[in-house]
């Protein structure tokens, strides 16, 4: 079961996070260059943020499933994980409200951002979010492996 679990929480982290990580390095800088305008590079990249944000979900009850094994194994470990699944879940409920304040000023059937002061506003938010989010999943795979480790050490 515990094999399970861990080939799983890898999977979806892979998923997420390459993702995350493919899409903001690449796709947004990409949409920018081709679109000669960040805003409406919004436009496109409005609709892949949400699969994100799915994903984003389906890590953390991933990640929140681990953090409750390894708290029954080894507490410190454990906690510290929990503490950064906790960010994770907080960053993604962030970004889900700032999604929304950001599609309120995105016209879709017109192809336009409706209030560009806004829009900025809430894209600075939702790119400081997108970190909080990205370094806390980061911190938490490393602190995963590192507590697997241990627990595979001690179980010998």
């Amino acid at each position: 079961m515990v094999g399970f679990v861990r080939i799983a929480l890898l999977f979806a982290f892979a998923l997420f996070w390459g993702g995350l990580t493919f899409y903001t390095g690449f796709v947004v800088r990409i949409s920018h260059d081709v679109l000669g305008d960040p805003i409406d590079g919004g436009l496109i990249t409005q609709r892949v943020t949400v699969v994100l944000q799915n994903l984003g979900w389906f890590a953390a009850v991933m990640m929140a499933g681990n953090s409750w094994m390894v708290l029954r194994k080894h507490r410190r470990f454990g906690y510290v994980l929990i503490g950064c699944t906790v960010v994770l879940a907080g960053s993604l409920a962030g970004l889900v409200m700032v999604h929304g304040h950001l599609d309120a000023v995105i016209d879709v059937a017109n192809y336009e951002v409706t209030d560009r002061a806004a829009f900025v506003v809430g894209h600075r938010r939702y790119n400081q979010l997108t970190t909080i989010e990205w370094l806390s999943s980061l911190i938490y795979m490393l602190i995963t492996v590192y507590a697997w480790q241990s627990i595979d050490r001690n179980a010998c």
